[in-house]
């Protein structure tokens, strides 16, 4: 008699962390220098690069950092029950098909392969719903802070738009960059004062544990 086994992985629960991975990566890049730029008053308009304000600003980075963790010990623990369940097929393998002992561990391993399944699938919407809960959250206190910046400025319009350079070999930016909608700025770029004031927020409300670190420079 011949088995077929369909095997539990933990593939579910590490696509659920693959746009947490990403930024992740960005953010063990040195980020280039963003200099606070004066009140721009005169003008009434304002850009801001949310995307580098994710990537260097401490609550996100110590919620991200936090989620790494849990989602390695996580995986670990899917590993080894993957491990288990290995195991269990090397073990059936040692007795003839149709035999009671055969029947049994048969048994087993669909049941142990079916749990994995279930608390896999489980797994990554717990992590895909934390996920968002971060940036959901970063996502308001920097519109919050943008507000603030924006009313103590004389500001009537703050725009959205991305100061990297993009990579000419990936295709999504380029595309990204050809329909962007601030094509030429001077002078009214607020990243900087806003990430500062994000960073001495969150270090009021919780100090870092190293004192001696420090936020990303800000950048020009």
């Amino acid at each position: 008699m011949r088995i077929t086994l369909i095997w539990a992985t933990a593939v579910a629960i590490l696509l659920a962390a693959s746009a947490f991975t990403n930024l992740q990566a960005q953010q063990t890049q040195a980020p280039p220098s963003r200099a606070a730029t004066p009140p721009v008053a005169n003008h009434g308009i304002a850009v801001i690069d949310v995307k580098y304000i994710l990537e260097h600003y401490s609550r996100v980075k110590n919620a991200t950092d936090q989620f790494s963790r849990d989602f390695d010990d996580v995986s670990a623990r899917f590993r080894k029950e993957k491990e288990a369940i290995n195991k269990k097929v090397e073990k059936i393998r040692t007795f003839n098909p149709g035999t009671p002992e055969y029947k049994k561990l048969e048994e087993e391993i669909a049941q142990n392969d079916s749990d994995l399944k279930v608390k896999a699938s489980l797994q990554q919407k717990e992590f895909a719903e934390r996920e968002a809960k971060i940036y959901l959250t970063a996502y308001q206190e920097i519109s919050q802070q943008v507000k603030t910046y924006a009313d103590r400025n004389g500001i009537t319009l703050v725009l959205r738009f991305n100061g990297a350079p993009p990579d000419p070999n990936n295709r999504e930016a380029v595309q990204a960059e050809l329909f962007k909608m601030v094509l030429y700025q001077n002078g009214i770029d607020i990243t900087g004062p806003v990430l500062q004031e994000l960073n001495r927020s969150a270090a009021v409300a919780r100090p870092p544990a190293n004192p001696n670190r420090t936020d990303a420079p800000p950048r020009r």
